[in-house]
């Protein structure tokens, strides 16, 4: 589709001169100025009072990371939490108009290799191809923007080191090209390589919504073409697989267990034809965990992911990549996050992520807010599910504080009880907040309690995740702030 060369590419990343001239020479459309009433975020700023404070507080191996960014042409929060993992294998990158999330994996290597190479083998195979203004990314059969995402996977697939343990290092990644021809008129291309996550969401109602949308995926030979059409959620799909086969009386698997898109039976299907195994090479639950299951058919989870030079059956390692008009971009936001929100069932959905993201003190007063997580499928077997409390009856603060009492106890190290009581304390002051914060009052804020009650819901992952705005308004001063340890 792209040409790739096999030169050196010269220097484009995104501090390079020449792409800042390219593609970031222009002002935000319809932006409002930094001092605009819309764009106030408390007195002191995006990261204020006694959340500055608290990330001051944390021991080192404990600091969340929180960049607010309001530099180019669309402002965005990038927010990492260690969680109960020893250290934090993800890594994100962000520059006004590209926005990646890695979720690395048997080390960081590949995650961190990532975060600088993925958005430098973009910007060169652009301007290899005389790609040089922003018109020219929907032009082509792929659109050029498409065919440079495909590409840059590629190359830096080529970049993985081979020498160990280094080797041993791989990462899913979610990478979206925001396009804004006007403040109404902004069209996202989502690439998703793996299990992570890219979706948008109205910021009133935490709605995911439907949209008109293309797929190009070189996996599934559609990446040289227009695109396949199609209707659907504006959410990425999961590459892993969701269960055993389902196999008929000849023998032949049709289709996969809790599969209801049929992702999952599709990328097995992928898996098998490029790897040539055997049909009676079935898919295996890994985890223990009640309420959880996690399959695979190679020895990596995701079914798509880059690094991992030296295994002998390598996970695929094309992206994704969807087409989606924003429906409203004054109010809806692009959400980027690898899959700890979801791990032991934190959060079930994005659904649920995106509610509470909305409305915090409404999702915590829901009465199946448990309903499908593991603590209440672990508290089931050991007959304490009585001990969680009725959602509806307690403030937010007294949820925070019933559930931490209830697993604080049968935490298993002192990693995950100091990551726990960390998230805690974080959560029992944002409940005290009046009135309380929520996405579009004090996203900073809001964000991270997301990630923190991941954690108290005992996600055992790191979690990470950006967030884009898509109104074109310049945020945070047109500065960038950070606090925090950098994954």
């Amino acid at each position: 589709v792209f040409r790739l060369s096999s030169s050196q590419p010269p220097d484009l990343s995104p501090s390079s001169p020449s792409v800042v001239k390219i593609f970031f020479s222009r002002k935000p459309s319809g932006g409002a100025s930094g001092n605009s009433p819309k764009d106030k975020m408390g007195d002191d700023g995006p990261i204020s009072g006694w959340m500055r404070k608290f990330v001051a507080d944390q021991k080192p191996e404990l600091k969340p990371w929180l960049r607010c960014d309001g530099q180019g042409k669309f402002s965005y929060i990038e927010i990492s939490v260690k969680g109960a993992r020893h250290n934090n294998e993800d890594a994100a990158y962000g520059d006004g108009k590209l926005f990646c999330v890695f979720d690395g994996h048997g080390g960081k290597h590949a995650s961190s290799l990532l975060k600088t190479k993925l958005a430098e083998m973009f910007y060169a195979t652009l301007q290899e191809n005389h790609i040089t203004e922003d018109a020219q990314l929907t032009q082509g059969t792929p659109p050029n923007v498409v065919a440079g995402i495909d590409a840059a996977f590629t190359r830096s697939q080529q970049l993985m080191p081979t020498d160990m343990p280094f080797a041993h290092s791989g990462s899913t990644a979610v990478a979206c090209w925001v396009h804004g021809q006007s403040p109404t008129d902004v069209t996202v291309f989502a690439s998703c390589l793996g299990d992570s996550k890219a979706l948008l969401f109205n910021s009133e109602t935490g709605a995911i919504p439907s949209v008109p949308m293309r797929t190009w995926d070189e996996e599934m030979k559609s990446l040289a073409s227009a695109g396949v059409e199609s209707v659907g959620r504006a959410e990425t799909n999961c590459h892993n697989l969701t269960g055993g086969l389902v196999v008929g009386r000849d023998g032949v698997a049709s289709g996969m267990d809790k599969d209801p898109t049929g992702v999952g039976f599709r990328e097995y299907k992928l898996l098998r034809e490029r790897h040539k195994f055997s049909s009676t090479r079935r898919p295996y639950n890994i985890s223990n965990m009640p309420g959880e299951e996690r399959w695979r058919v190679l020895d990596v989870e995701p079914t798509r992911a880059l690094g991992h030079k030296l295994k002998r059956e390598q996970p695929l390692q094309h992206p994704e990549i969807h087409s989606w008009h924003v429906p409203d971009p004054r109010t809806d936001i692009l959400m980027l996050s690898c899959d700890g929100f979801f791990s032991k069932e934190a959060f079930q959905t994005p659904d649920r992520v995106t509610k509470f993201l909305t409305d915090p003190e409404g999702y915590c007063a829901d009465g199946s807010l448990f309903q499908g997580t593991c603590l209440l499928a672990l508290l089931h077997r050991l007959k304490e599910a009585h001990t969680l409390p009725d959602p509806r009856s307690v403030t937010m603060a007294q949820l925070f504080d019933k559930i931490r009492d209830v697993v604080y106890g049968k935490l298993s190290d002192d990693t995950w009880t100091s990551a726990y009581e960390s998230a805690y304390q974080y959560l029992k002051a944002f409940a005290r907040e009046r009135p309380v914060p929520n996405i579009r009052t004090s996203p900073a804020k809001t964000l991270l309690a997301a990630c923190y009650l991941a954690v108290l819901m005992v996600s055992d992952d790191n979690v990470s995740v950006s967030v884009i705005f898509l109104d074109g308004v310049k945020r945070f001063n047109g500065q960038r702030i950070e606090i925090g340890e950098m994954p």
